[in-house]
């Protein structure tokens, strides 16, 4: 029996995990107004495709909890290539288990260590967004606050690279408190950078435009040095903590 639920049949085929550059955590199948029509699929990593106008969520990366009984964040998951129904023959990408204090170790799937998610200290809430990456070989991966200064369109044209003029528009056009403020004053776009060298942060490496939809989309830069893999983890430790996600 295939994991997770499978409503209706996924419309796309799936891409390769390294090539996804901008994604969603999530069942929901399509962007539509109307709910009965989005269709539900299985909890995945999903990329974008547009059709005749509409906008598909395309599962590239499948999740699975190590402990189905718990919380992804308190028993931990495994991100899959696949969803095939044989157990044996499902191609793991990496398993990101909670230690126990504020880390979430994430190895490979023949047990390297790839990094972690770390929560912020307390004592650094002021300063940075709750979660931050750890990758050896490179400094912290922080979300500092007010670092997107230049709106959210300005915060994606530099984080990402090449983004298509119309898929930025798509993720930013339904408007709320949080889009308009992030070009007028209020909440703007959390952006993961390399942490502080000699006192300055390093490159964007991660975008995430807080907006009003019911799939909230995060950028990893394009040709960046963060691991994707990471991104993934960040994003559904994030999903189902703040959101409850992984209990829809």
């Amino acid at each position: 029996m295939a994991f997770g639920r499978n409503r209706r049949a996924e419309p796309f085929e799936a891409v390769h995990w390294d090539s996804i550059t901008q994604f969603t955590v999530g069942r929901m199948m399509r962007h539509t107004m109307r709910k009965s029509t989005r269709g539900e699929g299985p909890h995945a990593v999903r990329f974008m495709r547009m059709r005749g106008g509409d906008t598909y969520m395309v599962p590239g990366v499948y999740i699975v909890p190590v402990d189905p009984s718990a919380a992804l964040t308190k028993g931990g998951f495994r991100l899959f290539e696949d969803e095939n129904e044989d157990e044996a023959a499902r191609r793991l990408l990496c398993t990101v288990l909670p230690d126990g204090s504020d880390r979430f170790r994430v190895t490979d799937a023949a047990g390297q260590d790839l990094g972690s998610v770390r929560r912020t200290p307390v004592t650094k809430r002021l300063s940075q967004h709750g979660l931050w990456l750890e990758q050896p070989g490179h400094p912290g991966i922080v979300a500092p606050r007010e670092w997107a200064k230049g709106g959210a369109k300005a915060s994606l044209g530099r984080g990402v690279g090449h983004v298509v003029e119309g898929v930025v528009d798509s993720v930013l056009s339904f408007g709320s408190d949080e889009t308009a403020g992030s070009e007028g004053g209020g909440l703007r776009p959390l952006v993961w950078v390399l942490g502080a060298t000699d006192g300055e942060y390093g490159q964007e490496v991660l975008t995430f435009p807080r907006t009003a939809q019911s799939e909230r989309w995060y950028f990893i830069k394009v040709g960046g040095p963060l691991d994707k893999r990471l991104a993934f983890a960040l994003a559904v430790v994030r999903e189902s903590e703040m959101f409850r996600a992984d209990q829809r």
